[in-house]
């Protein structure tokens, strides 16, 4: 059986659900726009990010560097993301978040019904980050900061735009 497609969203719909955040009156406002960023424009997992018992440490401040953060990911397998260019000081001192992992999973989904008529989660800002990436990179750079350790998972973002695909094909004959 085939690896289904990836649920993604794009840098418009993110930019929607992210400004709706910002306009929020929500207590954890400030805490769930980090994680956002986090998500989408260096594809960290919410593990990575908010931490899982016993298996994966929150994410700190001093991981994160002028360019760069540095993540322990799946498999214990260090890997450099790229640091978001909206995360600034007052975002860094916000480290280590502390939501719990159900509460932002929930926000995220909330956000994705009723800004973008659509079910998301917050592992579909982390597809939104490679599928983008795969239309602008080599795959194998996409793979090396999606933390994969096979090019045929990363292969699943070329795939997540059937429609350009055709229209690509389209034109070439």
């Amino acid at each position: 059986m085939g690896k289904k497609l990836p649920k993604i969203i794009n840098k418009e719909e993110f930019e929607k659900i992210f400004a709706a955040m910002s306009k929020s009156k929500y207590k954890l406002k400030k805490q769930v726009m980090l994680a956002m960023l986090l998500g989408f424009e260096a594809g960290m997992r919410i593990s990575e990010i908010v931490g899982l018992k016993g298996r994966y440490p929150k994410l700190q401040k001093f991981q994160v560097e002028s360019n760069l953060i540095r993540i322990t990911g799946k498999g214990k397998k260090d890997r450099v993301v790229p640091k978001p260019k909206r995360m600034n000081q007052t975002a860094i001192n916000l480290l280590p978040l502390k939501i719990e992992r159900r509460t932002l999973q929930r926000k995220i989904t909330q956000l994705g019904r009723d800004v973008l008529g659509k079910e998301i989660t917050f592992h579909t800002l982390r597809h939104g980050f490679g599928s983008h990436l795969a239309q602008t990179r080599p795959l194998h750079e996409v793979q090396m900061l999606m933390g994969h350790s096979r090019l045929d998972t990363t292969g699943i973002y070329l795939h997540a735009n059937p429609l350009k695909a055709i229209e690509g094909a389209r034109d070439v004959f």
